[in-house]
């Protein structure tokens, strides 16, 4: 940008040129030797509007680079977000975990006082106990989990290994209320790597027209001196010089501008149905997940926990056998990770609509 800013795209040239002159003809007394110089200064112009052509380029490139970092810091934000909000989901899960840890771990107590009472047979125990196990594995397979996508975190966050992070937040139901068309609108407007292939549009365009100007041939300008003591005086002046285009005027490389053009033509149309065809399907997915999610009323994770705590007492006063409470445990764990992860899936598809919108 700096080299095209600049009034002269060439330096001028300076040229000098001495000789030594002799007569070897004639008396012997003019036999001298005389020393002549000269010297002269030339510059050349750009003319056919090289110049504005060539900062034209030159300041679309530079928007280009600047809207493909804004790409690459809003890539690496979706990355982040989505990350956050899988260890959220992942945070659930354990935290369900523990609890049904808790409920096995007392589950299995009451199991060895009602054998302790002699009111169910011993298989019963350890039934409760290989429930229990379970459980204590699928709080260890969820930790495991934490763990991976924590350190993928650090990774992506330029983290070392042993700083800590700290998660603060849980799983909601922000609303978003936006028609398929504002989005498309905003996709269109707001994403930064469809302006940068619009700015490379825009160079392409500008770099055949500074090729098509190149073919005018510049003009150069300058001056002379000519010093002969020989003759007794000096020769000054001026010269123009303008090549002539008989054979090369740039046909080469205006094929080649004209390619290039072409080329980021077609990108740009690409890129522009990609983004149209890719919002379409965050927007679907997003109203599934809305869909789904709404299936859930608020309120829904603590009628759970009293569903759990009362079949739990029920067990422990004898009222219901160890299969009816094992199998109803079991269907509201099913029913709570589906809900853990409609949460999820609404969140995570509510990130990539935004993503996709070009929406912070």
């Amino acid at each position: 940008v700096i080299r095209a800013d600049l009034f002269l795209q060439r330096n001028p040239e300076l040229e000098g040129e001495t000789g030594n002159f002799k007569v070897t003809r004639g008396e012997p007394q003019f036999a001298k030797n005389q020393t002549n110089f000269g010297f002269s200064l030339s510059q050349e112009f750009e003319i056919g509007g090289q110049p504005r052509y060539r900062r034209e380029a030159a300041q679309r490139n530079l928007e280009k680079v600047r809207f493909e970092v804004g790409d690459f810091e809003r890539i690496l934000r979706f990355g982040i977000t989505e990350t956050f909000l899988k260890l959220l989901n992942v945070q659930a899960k354990i935290k369900q975990s523990e609890q049904i840890v808790d409920l096995r771990n007392r589950l299995y107590e009451a199991s060895k006082a009602r054998l302790a009472l002699g009111d169910i047979p011993e298989v019963q125990l350890i039934v409760s106990e290989f429930e229990l196990n379970r459980s204590k594995s699928d709080l260890i397979s969820s930790q495991r989990e934490y763990e991976e996508l924590l350190s993928r975190l650090k990774t992506v966050l330029a983290l070392e290994k042993d700083e800590r992070i700290e998660l603060v937040g849980e799983l909601t139901r922000p609303p978003f209320a936006a028609l398929l068309d504002e989005l498309l609108k905003s996709a269109l407007e707001k994403r930064p790597d469809l302006a940068a292939f619009d700015q490379e549009r825009k160079i392409t365009e500008a770099e055949e027209l500074l090729t098509r100007a190149e073919r005018i041939p510049n003009v150069r300008l300058g001056a002379f001196y000519n010093r002969e003591k020989q003759e007794g005086g000096y020769i000054a002046g001026g010269r123009i010089s303008i090549p002539l285009p008989l054979f090369d005027r740039k046909q080469a490389e205006l094929r080649e501008a004209l390619a290039r053009k072409s080329i980021a033509n077609i990108s740009y149309f690409n890129l522009r149905q990609s983004i149209e065809k890719g919002l379409r399907g965050a927007y679907e997915r997003f109203k599934l997940s809305e869909k789904d999610l709404s299936l859930y009323p608020e309120g829904t994770s603590k009628k759970f926990d009293e569903s759990l705590e009362l079949y739990q007492r029920a067990y422990q006063e004898r009222a219901i056998d160890l299969s009816n409470v094992i199998l109803f445990q079991n269907q509201v764990i099913e029913a709570r990770l589906k809900f853990i992860e409609a949460f999820t899936n609404y969140n995570l598809s509510l990130a990539e609509l935004k993503f996709q919108a070009g929406l912070e």
